[in-house]
């Protein structure tokens, strides 16, 4: 901005931008209450003032001889030709908010806002030209970013099953005391909305008597994320993989998934052990299937812009249940083909580098899955499979740079757990795994604040300029 601002200021002094056009555009840099002073510091100095050509009629005054010289008509010479200027219609001038107390951050030209209105607005209307398209490259985006050996992940590790298991956390965990709603009403309501959100998966994604929703396949648990459905013996044909990855995309579209993507399965995003916390089982996982089918599943705009409320949590929850009511009807689509499938939730891999991998996004700096279509207000759910299909490439619409400028998920995250700055290979815990350079998020923080607040929090989903519902450069 500095630079911006030097190189206005020498235009103003050889007189390319009028004086005006200097405090229009430093106003629009959000730096008008330097403008005053930047005027005074590029001020011409005073020269004198030579005597003008008075036009049409010139002074009456005596010659040597005493008469009053009647001299012919000189047209005033005309300036070289100029571009008609654009009319500038002032308009009030809104107090300027600086940088320092500014809380929302533009990453396209780091202006500073004071509301998330005001924010979205000026995006929309000032950066909308500038945002990239999704393009289709050869390797996912994150490699760039391995920096080192990637093992695979202890699903033991994730920040849910340490509240099972790690003593240390849950003391920290005890030590919390959820605040009280002050309309003991309103939170009910709230709870029961809740409730109605999750109880499709909480009913019958899996039949174990401690599910309550949220996790997907139990080992050897009935219910709808059951992997013990027979395969039909009767096989179908598939001589076009390609054409069987455009109808497998269609059918699970029909079934409820707003966006579908396929990969081939990359070990890396196994999980090396299982473990449920329902259940308390514990093992080494392999899963032998060639493909992941990717379901991306949007959530509600208008529940998730509520966070951190119950309106959020529904819209997260009201997610689930829909991934139990698509990935699974998927996978029997697939088992009444003649192939093996079996459907996916939060269990078995990691759903976010595995939709990376099937095009449907990239990672942003809050950890979760950014997609062009819905940002980070997705859920994810997948079915494993070896039916013959053709991966999708996975994508690049310039979300790193994005990142790397936009803080606004940090700035609105109640816990301080998004990274602000620059990438790091620094975990913040276990629940983060190393060799990959990025920002980690410290969801150990995370989740103590779900806990102090009530309910889970999904600031970092609302937060995301590309979680707007109404983005006209789509």
């Amino acid at each position: 901005m500095h630079k911006r601002i030097t190189e206005l200021q020498e235009q103003l002094r050889q007189g390319r931008i009028s004086r005006r056009d200097f405090i229009r555009y430093t106003t629009i840099l959000g730096l008008s209450l330097g403008a005053a002073e930047a005027l005074a510091a590029c001020a011409p100095k005073p020269t004198p003032t030579p005597t003008p050509t008075l036009w049409p009629w010139p002074l009456h005054i005596p010659d040597e001889s005493g008469i009053v010289p009647t001299p012919e008509w000189q047209p005033t010479p005309r300036p070289p030709t100029t571009p008609t200027p654009t009319v500038f219609r002032p308009t009030a001038t809104p107090t300027p908010v600086m940088w320092e107390e500014a809380t929302w951050s533009c990453p396209g030209c780091e202006k500073g806002f004071p509301t998330q209105e005001a924010w979205i607005n000026h995006i929309l209307t000032e950066h909308e030209w500038k945002i990239p398209g999704a393009r289709r490259v050869s390797r996912p985006t994150y490699s760039q970013f391995l920096v080192g050996p990637v093992e695979r992940f202890d699903q033991k590790n994730h920040v849910f099953s340490r509240t099972v298991w790690d003593e240390e956390y849950k003391a920290l965990l005890s030590k919390v005391t959820p605040q009280k709603a002050s309309d003991g009403f309103k939170a009910l309501e709230g709870a029961a909305l809740k409730a109605g959100a999750i109880y499709v998966d909480e009913t019958a994604g899996s039949l174990h008597p401690r599910y309550y929703g949220y996790t997907g396949h139990l080992k050897d648990v009935g219910g709808l994320y059951n992997w013990d459905d027979p395969v039909n013996p009767e096989q179908y044909p598939v001589s076009d993989p390609a054409q069987m990855s455009e109808r497998i995309k269609k059918v699970g579209r029909f079934y409820g998934a707003d966006l579908v993507g396929i990969c081939e399965v990359d070990q890396r995003w196994v999980y090396s052990h299982y473990f449920e916390r329902e259940t308390g089982a514990y093992g080494v996982l392999d899963i032998p299937y060639k493909y992941a089918i990717v379901l991306g599943i949007e959530m509600d705009w208008e529940g998730i812009d509520q966070s951190p409320g119950f309106e959020a949590s529904a819209a997260t929850a009201l997610g689930y249940s829909r991934m139990a009511e698509v990935a699974p009807p998927l996978a029997k689509y697939i088992r009444a083909l003649g192939y093996p499938a079996v459907p996916s939730g939060n269990d078995t891999a990691q759903s976010i580098p595995i939709a990376i991998d099937a095009g449907l996004g990239e990672l942003g700096r809050n950890g979760l899955l950014i997609t062009p279509e819905f940002g980070p207000r997705l859920r994810i759910c997948k079915v494993f499979t070896d039916l013959p299909v053709k991966p999708d490439q996975p994508i690049d619409f310039g979300l790193q740079r994005f990142c790397e400028m936009c803080h606004a998920c940090a700035q609105q995250c109640p816990a301080g757990a998004i990274r602000r700055g620059e990438r790091t290979t620094e975990p913040t815990s276990i629940s983060n795994r190393t060799g990959i350079l990025r920002w980690p998020v410290d969801v150990a923080k995370c989740y103590l604040f779900w806990q102090e607040n009530g309910t889970d929090c999904a600031n970092c989903v609302a937060a995301c300029p590309w979680a707007l519902p109404i983005r006209p450069w789509l």
